[in-house]
C-alpha cells in the first residue's frame, strides 16, 4: 500500500500490510504450531486429571480407612499423603512450563523474528537480551534505583529517512524493575520499600535534538499527589536548576499528565501542540483484533506511561503488567496472536512517526 503522506517518511505499518504479510508468510506456520500447542495442552490436561484422581482417591482412602491406627500411624499416613499431593502438583506444573517453553521458543524463532524483519529490515531481535539497566536509571523517573532488573525480547536498530537525511536509533524490550530489599535511614525511616516499579515495555529512542543539560519528565497526573511529586523531582536538578512544573496550553494533555523540567523554555519547545496530541494518541491507543473480537480491557493502573527527554534521547517506560511476547498454551494460536505482537512492535514506529512531525524544528 503506497502512502501519499507528504513530509517525513512514515515507518509504522498498517493493518492491511500486516494481513497481507501474515497470509503470505505466517498462515501455514501458525496452523502447524497450533496443532503442536493443542497436543501439549492435551498432555497437560491428561496428566493433571490422572494426578488429581490419584490424589482424591488417596485422600478419601486415608480419611475413611476404618482400621484402627494409633496417633503415630495416623500422623505417618498424612506425612505420606502430602508429598504425593505436592509431587502431583509439581509434576503438572513442570509439564506445563516445559510445554510453554518449547512452543514459545518456536514462536519466537519462526514468527516474531521474521515479524521484526518485516516491520523494519534494520531491526534485529534477540529473545534473551534486554535494554540495559543503565538506561533505565538514566530516565530518573524513579527516585530509588531498582535492586532487581530483568528483561527479554530485545528489538533494536534504526530507521532512516533518506529525504530528510535523518537517522533514528531505537531499542526496546520487556523489562521488570523492582526493589527486593528494604532500605532505612540511620533513624529507622523507610527509604526504599519493597515493590515493583515496572512490568512492561521500555523504549529508548534517539531524537533529532540534543537537549543538553535539561531534563524533562512526564508522568500521569493521577498517579501521585502533586505537592509530594514536586518535592521529589526538585532533587534531580539540584539547587542551581531545580525541576519545576511546566504549564502547557493543551488542557487535555495537562489533565492527563504532569510535566516537570529544569528548563521551562526548552520544555515548551519540546511540547508543541502536535507533540502533545501525538503523545496522547500514543498512550490512548487501544489495540484491536483482526477477528473482530474485543480486546481485553485493562484498568488504568495497568497502563502507566512515563516519558523522559534527556540529552538526545526519549525514554518511554510503559508499565502494563503484561508479558507481551508470550504464548498461552491454553489459547489458540491465530492471526490475532501475531497481530498482538505486531501492534506492540508498531507502537515504537508510530511514536517515531509522530515525533518526527517536528523534524525541521528539532533537527540538529
Amino acid at each position: 500500500m503506497e502512502s501519499r503522506y507528504e513530509g517525513p517518511k512514515r515507518f509504522s505499518r498498517t493493518r492491511e500490510e500486516f494481513i497481507a504479510y501474515y497470509e503470505a508468510h505466517f498462515q501455514d506456520k501458525i496452523a502447524a504450531l497450533d496443532v503442536e500447542r493443542a497436543t501439549y495442552k492435551k498432555k497437560i490436561l491428561n496428566r493433571f486429571i490422572v494426578g488429581s484422581i490419584i490424589v482424591i482417591v488417596l485422600f478419601f482412602f486415608f480419611l475413611y480407612d476404618d482400621r484402627s491406627f494409633g496417633p503415630e500411624e495416623a500422623y505417618l499416613k498424612w506425612i505420606i499423603y502430602f508429598p504425593i499431593l505436592f509431587g502431583v502438583m509439581g509434576y503438572s506444573a513442570l509439564t506445563w512450563m516445559n510445554a510453554k517453553r518449547k512452543i514459545e521458543e518456536k514462536v519466537k524463532e519462526f514468527v516474531i523474528d521474521k515479524l521484526v524483519g518485516f516491520m523494519n529490515p534494520n531491526f534485529t531481535y534477540d529473545p534473551d537480551e534486554y535494554v540495559p539497566k543503565k538506561y533505565f536509571n538514566d530516565t530518573l523517573i524513579f527516585r530509588n534505583k531498582a535492586d532487581v532488573y530483568l528483561g527479554d525480547d530485545l528489538i533494536e536498530g534504526y530507521v532512516y529517512d533518506e529525504k530528510e537525511q535523518a537517522r533514528t536509533n531505537v531499542a526496546f524490550s520487556e523489562i521488570v524493575a523492582m526493589n527486593k530489599e528494604k532500605s532505612y535511614t540511620a533513624k529507622g525511616k523507610k527509604m526504599k520499600p519493597v515493590g515493583t516499579y515496572v512490568y512492561g515495555l521500555f523504549f529508548k529512542v534517539d531524537f533529532n535534538k540534543d537537549f543538553g543539560q535539561s531534563i524533562t519528565i512526564v508522568k500521569p497526573r493521577w498517579l501521585m499527589k502533586k505537592r509530594k511529586y514536586r518535592k521529589k523531582l526538585a532533587l534531580y536538578g539540584g539547587k542551581k536548576s531545580p525541576m519545576q512544573e511546566v504549564h502547557l496550553e493543551n488542557p487535555d494533555f495537562m489533565k492527563q499528565f504532569i510535566v516537570h523540567s529544569n528548563d521551562q523554555i526548552l520544555a515548551r519547545v519540546i511540547f508543541q501542540a502536535d507533540t502533545m496530541e501525538n503523545l496522547l494518541t500514543f498512550v490512548n491507543y487501544k489495540p484491536d483484533l483482526i477477528s473482530g473480537k474485543k480486546a481485553k480491557r485493562r484498568k488504568r493502573k495497568h497502563r502507566i506511561p512515563y516519558f523522559t527527554f534527556r540529552r538526545n534521547q526519549i525514554y518511554v517506560v510503559y508499565h502494563t503488567k503484561s508479558n507481551h511476547f508470550n504464548v498461552n498454551i491454553f489459547e489458540k494460536l491465530s492471526i490475532d496472536t501475531v497481530y498482538t505482537y505486531f501492534q506492540d512492535i508498531n507502537r515504537v514506529l508510530r511514536l517515531i512517526d509522530d515525533l518526527n512531525l517536528n523534524l525541521d524544528l528539532y533537527k540538529k
